[in-house]
């Protein structure tokens, strides 16, 4: 039997080809005259971050780190910050047509990287015919949504198309947040510290997974996969909490179709979690099958030490395999 390949799912990447095509949104990086870098998206700058001519925005330097980090195949994703679910229709539209070639071109170049494809989520029929147009022609294996369309939750019904283009076309839905800063307006507890991102993601997250449940939308969609980045935020810690409100709050009663096994069931989390600890409470309650290798390469807070955690854990036999790579293979189907 063949060495398992070991699958990254958690790997933003910004190529230069998408730069200045979305408008006034721009979005732009580059060196200020002191030599710092930026990044910009629309009105939301990043200050001092290590995106030009790096393994984040070169493919070539991707795949040079990735091997020294012993890792085979990635699955390449738009960055969460050019989301762009609050600029124009016409410009979002062009924007990720244009962002999910430049993936696919990439892949194409790179047989180490597989793409996932971003949506206009501001334009729910758009998004179903970009979607199928990613898979289809382009060969991107899933999609790659915010957790939010500008404060509208993923429960509303205008979506309920796109998750039946998702089950048509056997993809999964990966979830992951924008930081609430690039589209939201100035908030007293979430801008300080970058919680935004810090802890925001993970109640975003929890959010989310919230308005999938309680909304039918999982009940609806047997065949919808999501998964969820960070571990799934809070969700798989407060999955209790739900359990409860589902059976005392007086909403929860015949709330669900289905059992609430079935559905949760058809998410899965990356162990994007940084302490082994609570990556063996995740891989405990949620099963050695749903949860998949994500790094977060090349960010900030990129787990470069993920093999020593993951072989680290009490796992059963071939857990480590399944979390470095069979997962992913089987989910993703590549």
């Amino acid at each position: 039997m063949g060495m398992q390949k070991v699958v990254d799912v958690h790997a933003h990447i910004l190529l230069p080809g998408v730069m200045g095509t979305c408008g006034a949104a721009g979005p732009e990086m580059g060196f200020r005259e002191n030599g710092t870098e930026f990044f910009r998206a629309g009105d939301y700058v990043l200050e001092n971050v290590r995106f030009n001519n790096s393994p984040f925005s070169v493919p070539a330097q991707r795949v040079e780190k990735m091997s020294a980090l012993g890792i085979d195949v990635q699955l390449v994703s738009p960055n969460p910050i050019t989301y762009f679910y609050h600029q124009p229709k016409k410009s979002a539209i062009e924007f990720n047509k244009k962002q999910n070639d430049e993936i696919a071109e990439t892949c194409s170049a790179y047989s180490e990287l597989v793409g996932a494809a971003s949506l206009p989520l501001q334009d729910p029929q758009a998004s179903c015919e970009e979607l199928n147009r990613a898979v289809q022609k382009l060969g991107l294996v899933c999609s790659y949504i915010g957790t939010d369309v500008n404060g509208l939750a993923l429960s509303d019904p205008q979506f309920e198309e796109l998750w039946s283009e998702h089950e048509r076309l056997g993809v999964p839905v990966v979830i992951h947040p924008g930081p609430r800063g690039s589209y939201q307006t100035p908030d007293a507890f979430f801008d300080k510290w970058e919680l935004d991102v810090i802890y925001g993601f993970a109640i975003d997250e929890g959010l989310a997974v919230s308005h999938l449940l309680f909304a039918g939308v999982l009940d609806r969609h047997p065949n919808l996969h999501v998964h969820v980045a960070h571990g799934g935020g809070f969700a798989p810690y407060q999955k209790g909490r739900l359990m409860a409100a589902l059976e005392k709050r007086p909403f929860g009663k015949d709330l669900l179709n289905r059992p609430f096994a079935d559905q949760w069931a058809q998410l899965s989390f990356d162990t994007a979690v940084h302490r082994s600890d609570a990556l063996q409470f995740l891989v405990d309650t949620e099963g050695v099958d749903r949860v998949l290798l994500g790094s977060n390469f090349a960010g900030w807070d990129a787990e470069d030490g993920y093999r020593q955690m993951i072989e680290g854990l009490n796992l059963p036999v071939g857990g480590a395999e399944a979390i470095l790579g069979g997962n992913a293979q089987r989910i993703f189907r590549i």
